[in-house]
């Protein structure tokens, strides 16, 4: 009984699959087809379907071997190769996943510990690309942006003066921002002015850097309502200028960005303002994180990182 069953569902499921292929083949290429080939392809595949109502298994197969047969002369080479199937799904996957980078997300790795605490090397986050606007290729032309830059955001942007270091032409580097266009910028020891207006510190607690065991001071910082930790070197009570600060007034176009640890940070303080048409996205989220400092196998992955929104 079970035999039987299995035997009649193979049967009905091949020429369900027969039919399909027949009617894909032929209404792709009808014009292609002389119209008594044509004829005779429509009626085999009436027959077959007639037959697979009846539910007369021998004769369901006949008309299926007779699809089948037809299909093969007249059809077969209208088929697509299997090697021209696998390029075409390789290509379009490809294409998908170029889409994806340049429209949507792009993946980034934080490779250095300019960012600490906010970001630890090892992490790996999603860029958002189309929040600020989707910028179209090969202009400078920015279209359907979903949000302003905000003070506090974490941007991931391509290093702005390569010209002075050729090296970093097309690097991207990640920092949050710190001044918006028309913002005057200023450094008092450890604190930001803008605008005139002190950016408050909140003493958060000791932090030490298990990569290069550095002590610090962990801070609290709360920029125009976007709270995030910051660091400072312990004993070091005024954060470097650099050549860059006092900024009467950041242009319009660019923004002022700086790193969460603030004496460990190349940012706009030593290279300068990033332009707006520089900055690829917005960070958002932590989607993997290694420990590659950990000798301990179990430990390298730091799973209370996985998934964590970027503050």
């Amino acid at each position: 009984m079970f035999g039987i069953w299995s035997k009649e569902s193979q049967i009905k499921k091949r020429a369900k699959r027969s039919v399909a292929i027949a009617r894909s083949l032929y209404s792709h290429n009808i014009s292609k087809i002389a119209p008594d080939v044509g004829k005779l392809i429509t009626d085999r595949i009436s027959q077959t379907e007639r037959a697979l109502e009846d539910g007369n298994l021998k004769d369901l197969a006949t008309k299926v071997e007779g699809l089948d047969s037809t299909v093969h002369e007249h059809l077969s080479k209208f088929r697509k190769s299997r090697l021209r199937q696998n390029i075409e799904s390789l290509v379009i996957a490809i294409a998908l996943a170029l889409f994806i980078r340049t429209f949507i997300v792009q993946p980034f790795k934080i490779p250095s510990g300019s960012m600490i605490p906010t970001l630890l090397v090892g992490d790996h986050l999603l860029v958002s690309k189309f929040i600020y606007g989707t910028k179209i290729p090969f202009t400078d032309k920015i279209v359907m942006p979903i949000k302003d830059i905000k003070h506090g955001d974490v941007i991931v942007f391509t290093y702005p003066n390569y010209e002075d270091d050729p090296s970093k032409d097309g690097i991207d580097y990640i920092k949050r921002v710190i001044g918006l266009p028309g913002d005057s910028i200023d450094i008092k020891g450890r604190n930001i002015f803008i605008n005139g207006q002190e950016v408050p510190l909140k003493f958060f607690g000791d932090f030490r850097d298990e990569r290069t065991q550095a002590s610090y001071d962990e801070y609290e910082e709360d920029l125009f309502g976007n709270i995030h930790r910051v660091i400072y070197l312990k004993g070091k009570d005024s954060t470097e200028k650099g050549e860059y600060i006092p900024l009467t007034k950041v242009p319009e176009g660019y923004v002022f960005v700086m790193g969460d640890n603030r004496d460990n940070s190349q940012d706009s303080r030593f290279w300068g303002l990033v332009s707006i048409q520089n900055i690829a996205g917005k960070a958002f989220i932590i989607h993997w994180s290694w420990d590659f400092s950990n000798k301990n196998v179990l430990d390298k992955v730091r799973w209370h990182r996985v998934l964590s929104l970027i503050q």
